[in-house]
Order: C-alpha cells, then structure tokens, then sequence
C-alpha cells in the first residue's frame, strides 16, 4: 500500500507555504503593533489638543481678569469724576442761594466768641468772667 503525502505539507512549495505563513503571522502583528501606536499616537493629539484647549482657557480667565480690573477702574473713575461735578454744582446752588456753610457758621461763631470776650473785657475791667462758647451773658 502506498504512503499518502500531504501535499500542503511536503512538495517543493512547502518552503513558500512556510514563508507564507509566518509573512502572515508578522502582518498580523505588524497590524495589531499599528494599531496600538495609531491608538497612542490618536491620544498623543488627543493630549496636545485638550493642552491647547487649556491653554486657551487660561489666557482667556487671564484675559477676563484684566478686562474686569480694567472696568472697575474705569468705573472708580467715572464715580469720582461724578461725585467732585456733584459737589461742584452743590457748592455753586449753595453760593448762589447766600447760605452759609458749616466752615462759614464756624468762622462766625469764633469771631462772635471773639467780640463776647472783647466787650466783657471792657464792662468788668478785664477780670469779667468768661462765659462758654456759644453763650451770652445774662
């Protein structure tokens, strides 16, 4: 009885069967080696994308910073700008109508203290008591 041979495991193919098979195997890893680098390189761009994404966010939350002092200063100003045109136009109401201002009214009364003690001076023949500011004598 005669042998049977494999002819896919012997022949003169056998050697490009083998060569084959192994190109096949280091495809097969060549593929799944790609698709592991394509994965870190996608995530790699992945990292460099949301690290211009965070960038991004700081210079604007730095940007937004300066914009808000910027408009507070601008705000204190304009507030202080108003408030000497509002004393400004105060103080001219105040001249226009003739009254007297507390500096006014204080100046007054020390010269009127003044004079009190001037004339009680004179009537007591300079040893007159003194009376307290703001008073009269009886």
């Amino acid at each position: 009885m005669a042998v049977r041979r494999n002819r896919r495991t012997s022949g003169p193919l056998r050697p490009l069967r083998q060569a084959l098979l192994r190109l096949e195997k280091d495809g097969a890893k060549v593929i799944a080696r790609v698709r592991k680098e394509a994965g870190a390189f996608l995530a790699t761009r992945q990292q460099r994308a949301l690290g211009e994404l965070v960038k991004r966010a700081q210079r604007l939350g730095t940007d937004v910073e300066r914009r808000i002092r910027r408009g507070r200063r601008d705000f204190e100003a304009r507030a202080e700008r108003i408030l000497a045109d509002v004393e400004r136009r105060a103080s001219r109401a105040v001249e226009r109508l003739s009254l007297a201002t507390r500096s006014d009214v204080e100046r007054l009364e020390r010269r009127v203290d003044a004079r009190l003690a001037e004339i009680e001076a004179k009537l007591g023949g300079g040893d007159a008591k003194k009376s307290a500011p703001g008073t009269f004598l009886p």
